[in-house]
Formats: structure tokens, C-alpha cells, sequence
């Protein structure tokens, strides 16, 4: 799968949906908000209350909430 299909997968699935990325650590859910949200996917980013990740995400210009809060307004998540 070349990227343009994997773009293209991952709009047809998560278009007008929003994904919750549970995990903002620079192995995978730093890249993965970043990929989305380059993509135009509505998404939040899920941390626990204290986690050292959570002002990175917000300079990053997302929206960070309690892990709970994020998956109750998700129709998708992913945990990172």
C-alpha cells in the first residue's frame, strides 16, 4: 500500500467522525494526531491529568482532555 491509498483509507473511515488519540508520546501518537490532523480529521488528544505530554499537545495547537472526557465526545480512539 503506497501512501496516497493509506490516505485515502484513512479518510473514508474516520471523515467526519472524531478520533481520540489516547497517548501523546513521540513513538507513534505525536505522529499519528499530526498525520490526521493534516488530513482534516476532527480529533482530540486523551491524557492522563499530569502527564508530562500534555502542555507539548496543547503548544502543538491540539485539544487535550482527561482520557475519559476525550472518549466520551470520540467516535473512534486510538491508544498510543
Amino acid at each position: 500500500m503506497n501512501d496516497r491509498e493509506f490516505k485515502e483509507i484513512i479518510l473514508k473511515c474516520y471523515s467526519n467522525k472524531t478520533v481520540a488519540i489516547l497517548g501523546y508520546q513521540d513513538n507513534g501518537g505525536q505522529q499519528r494526531a499530526h498525520l490526521l490532523r493534516s488530513l482534516g480529521i476532527d480529533l482530540v488528544i486523551g491524557l492522563r491529568i499530569g502527564d508530562e505530554n500534555w502542555e507539548l499537545a496543547t503548544q502543538d495547537g491540539f485539544t487535550v482532555l482527561p482520557v475519559w472526557e476525550a472518549t466520551k465526545i470520540a467516535q473512534i480512539a486510538q491508544v498510543w
